[in-house]
């Protein structure tokens, strides 16, 4: 496979990823543009992985979306973002991934996810007492 092959897929992972975060968080391409300094129609070259966004780019992306750089580089049909267990940045990284996933429900969903968590809490410490 040549390298151009392989850039022009990463470019394609890439905007696809920068897509999805901008939507779950309601934004429109032009909002996004104006926060990245670039313009609309960059932008759209960008998320359909026609130009390559730059590395001062995809660090702005990181901080607006609040996300690591690399989970814009992850291909999620490939397993997407994947989160090593034996890393110590795991618990970190996953409260990232959760919180950019939360960010765009609304208050009903929000509260369905809270009562979930808290479930899931409860029956893990039944657990523990039953185990004790």
């Amino acid at each position: 496979m040549s390298k151009k092959v392989d850039k022009v897929r990463l470019d394609i992972v890439i905007g696809r990823n920068i897509r999805i975060e901008r939507e779950m968080r309601k934004l429109t391409r032009d909002e996004l543009a104006e926060m990245m300094e670039l313009t609309t129609s960059h932008m759209g070259l960008i998320e359909r992985g026609e130009r390559g966004a730059t590395a001062v780019t995809l660090a702005k992306l990181s901080r607006a979306f609040d996300i690591p750089v690399d989970y814009l580089f992850a291909n999620p049909k490939k397993g997407g973002h994947t989160v090593r267990e034996d890393d110590n940045t795991a618990p970190q990284a996953a409260r990232k991934k959760v919180h950019s996933l939360i960010t765009c429900l609304n208050e009903a969903e929000l509260n369905l996810v809270v009562h979930t968590v808290k479930g899931i809490i409860a029956m893990g410490n039944k657990a523990e007492a039953n185990n004790a």
